[in-house]
């Protein structure tokens, strides 16, 4: 063979082998971004919603675009989020290491809710608050008016209950008729591990820690959003299954919500799931939403603590002095003699109860009534003056108008090609 011919033949191998490392580099699922800076990669799986029923690609477009603007408004250079197939989005966040983070500040919905307090939040018996305040039920008072050294409701310490029983009582209500007013259209499903078991062993060892003598131990739930038995079983950690010893599966139906209580400080954030954590069930029927306030912006209250401030749409004004008159009116009809049992509504956000004002139905008798075409509200309570902008921000560009279950997350290191991950 000639040289000539040697030499045209290592040159069509050399350009064949750039044009498969084009091709190579053009598909790869993670970004040039991560691989030289690495970082962090999460996949969301995108469902509907009681006011979205069908995802759309509007609807995943519409998610996308406020997830950048979330990044953005984070600092965080070359980002890359984008659909990635049928129901799916993918982001890309280079020098972004700490997962939990990401997560927080770019996949959390945002969506921001009111509720009726009494009206909706049950006692152990099933029946709500309000129906039991005249016969002044010890614990309804407890979970209307808080503990006797707070005096503040929904908060750690002010007759919440360990997740599984709250779990346990949710389960066994009614499923509602389907409503745009709930929060979710079906059931979402949790795991627990009874007291001893090896589920409980092998989650302890997971989390790094020691299983708790005589409690259950939550396996998964209201985190994974799982509407079905199947979902549940996919969202397991590694080494445990639904058929195994002691694991038992509850459904909370539509209509029924489990959300965690407000922590007592900024200083005392309890993990979900957290042995220490507390939960109330409330009946889900949404009084008003975050899609109806205007003009979030992270501010200071009365006694120069961090809070959130923000106005009402027109619609959103009529709704909150609509609302807010029904528990005025409910506080003076279940007072007693000159006994004033102040009437609450609450404010959540994904899952979370963020503050439980009282409306004061001596000044406010028919409820807060619009000023000019527009009324006012705040979120107050546990709040740095980070957190109360993040949530603000959040606010201000609008919840995600779709559920997102993550399915997957990636470390990337800095190494091209060089990965870890793990699936969820």
């Amino acid at each position: 063979m000639s040289d000539r011919r040697r030499h045209g033949l290592v040159l069509l191998l050399v350009a064949g082998l750039i044009a498969a490392s084009v091709v190579v580099l053009a598909t790869r699922s993670t970004s040039l971004g991560l691989d030289l800076k690495g970082g962090v990669q999460l996949v969301y799986e995108a469902s509907g919603t009681p006011q979205h029923p069908t995802v759309s690609t509007a609807d995943l477009n519409d998610a996308v675009t406020i997830m950048e603007k979330r990044v953005d408004a984070l600092g965080v250079s070359q980002p890359e989020i984008q659909t990635s197939g049928g129901n799916e989005i993918s982001v890309a966040l280079p020098s972004v290491h700490n997962v939990k983070s990401a997560e927080n500040e770019v996949g959390q919905t945002a969506r921001l809710y009111f509720y009726d307090w009494e009206a909706n939040v049950l006692l152990p018996s099933g029946k709500t608050v309000a129906s039991q305040l005249l016969a002044q039920n010890p614990t309804a008072l407890a979970i209307s008016q808080g503990s006797a050294a707070g005096g503040q409701p929904g908060v750690q310490g002010a007759g919440g209950s360990s997740l599984y029983a709250a779990v346990k009582l949710a389960a066994t209500q009614k499923p509602a008729p389907f409503s745009k007013h709930l929060s979710h259209g079906g059931p979402v499903y949790f795991a627990f591990g009874a007291p001893g078991s090896g589920a409980c062993k092998t989650i302890a060892i997971q989390a790094g820690t020691k299983p708790i003598a005589g409690e259950h131990c939550y396996l998964m739930g209201q985190t994974q959003g799982a509407s079905t038995r199947a979902e549940a079983a996919s969202s397991l950690v590694d080494g445990i299954k639904l058929t195994d010893p002691g694991v038992q599966v509850l459904a909370v139906p539509r209509g029924y919500v489990v959300l965690q209580a407000a922590p007592s400080s900024s200083s005392s954030t309890i993990a979900y799931g957290s042995p220490d954590a507390q939960y109330f069930v409330l009946k889900d029927h949404i009084a008003l939403t975050g899609s109806q306030i205007t003009n979030p912006q992270a501010s200071t209250d009365s006694a120069g603590q961090p809070d959130v401030q923000f106005g009402f749409t027109s619609a959103g004004a009529k709704l909150f002095e609509r609302t807010t008159a029904t528990i005025a009116h409910r506080a003076e009809s279940s007072s007693i003699g000159t006994k004033v049992y102040n009437q609450h509504f609450a404010t959540v956000l994904d899952g979370q109860i963020l503050t439980v004002p009282f409306i004061n139905s001596r000044t406010d008798p028919d409820g807060i009534i619009s000023a000019g075409g527009s009324a006012g509200a705040e979120i107050s309570g546990s709040f740095t003056s980070s957190t109360a902008s993040q949530l603000a921000n959040e606010l201000r560009l609008g919840a995600l108008p779709v559920n997102l279950k993550r399915i997957s997350e990636s470390q990337v290191s800095a190494t091209l090609g060089s990965r870890r991950c793990m699936m969820v």
